[in-house]
């Protein structure tokens, strides 16, 4: 990826949010946010102490890590979490919004896709889903906007993962 990204990753206590966090501040800059804030400082501290280069930065408020991202990457809890989603729905406004589905223990939507579609309307919304053969580092994206998904997969093939598009 030739241009730098700002990526907000809300809910870092998930192990996937945690694995992409750091993965991603490989090269990127990254905003974390969770809302146990003891979490946040062990995640913190550990993605510095792995990579001292690391533009990494903690923040104490959801919205204000989302207004300053370009890319919103919601743990599979917090993508459903109605009152975090009240609070950065206006500032992820046109951005893209990559919601963590864990496969493993998914908060269940009747039509998930329409449902996170409806929680950010004016996002652009690509599911990521865990490889269903265990790989943490195999994933199938899912979204309804093609450059976003495009986006993502160039981010995720850069990072060193594996990535397919599901259609």
């Amino acid at each position: 990826m030739s241009n730098k990204k700002t990526f907000a990753v809300i809910g870092v206590s998930e192990a996937k949010s945690l694995f992409l966090a750091k993965q991603i501040a490989k090269g990127n800059q990254v905003l974390l946010f969770d809302q146990n804030a003891a979490t946040l400082l062990t995640v913190h501290t550990q993605i510095l102490l792995e990579n001292p280069a690391a533009n990494v930065e903690m923040m104490i408020c959801p919205t204000n890590a989302s207004w300053e991202a370009d890319v919103i990457v919601l743990s599979n809890y917090s993508a459903t979490d109605s009152t975090l989603a009240e609070k950065i729905r206006k500032v992820a406004t046109g951005k893209i919004v990559l919601v963590l589905v864990n496969e493993k223990n998914p908060i269940i939507f009747e039509n998930s896709s329409d449902k996170l579609q409806n929680l950010y309307p004016f996002s652009k919304v690509i599911r990521s889903i865990e490889s269903p053969n265990d790989l943490i580092d195999s994933f199938f994206l899912r979204g309804n906007d093609a450059d976003a998904v495009k986006t993502i997969l160039t981010l995720f093939t850069h990072i060193g993962l594996k990535t397919s598009i599901l259609i």
